[in-house]
């Protein structure tokens, strides 16, 4: 941050140097930095052209660090797909494996018999008032 801040201190300076110029320019004075060699002006361009190449070093460093952060990223995504996929495929294996190796079906059920499904009561049958209000 420290980099950008003074890369753009440096072409403010600049710029206002340039407007200074055009002012004297446009009054028809001679240009102050002249009479005194031009040695600040010169400075500053220097100034400008080191921050600069500061500034476009450290933006590409940070540029290519988020390429491979977005590639770590991409990869870590299909690492991540790639075992929920194998970790699938080995449970529904292995669940076909079971329902295959198993004889599940018929399946029988031992039942009471006082339990019938065919027999069907209505409340006015029943003897008790405790039977007559569960069928309800």
């Amino acid at each position: 941050a420290n980099t950008k801040f003074n890369y753009l201190s440096f072409c403010l300076k600049i710029k206002e140097m340039d407007d200074e110029d055009y002012y004297f320019i446009s009054c028809g004075e001679p240009l102050p930095r002249l009479l005194s060699g031009n040695y600040h002006y010169r400075q500053v361009l220097r100034g400008r052209h080191k921050a600069r190449k500061e500034f476009t070093a450290m933006r590409s460093a940070v540029t290519s660090k988020l390429e491979f952060m977005e590639i770590k990223r991409v990869q870590d995504i299909s690492f991540q797909l790639e075992r929920l996929m194998r970790y699938l495929h080995e449970y529904y294996s292995w669940t076909g494996r079971r329902l295959l190796d198993g004889n599940v079906f018929p399946i029988e059920v031992d039942l009471d018999l006082n339990t019938s499904f065919t027999q069907s009561y209505t409340p006015d049958e029943c003897e008790d008032e405790e039977t007559k209000e569960k069928i309800r």
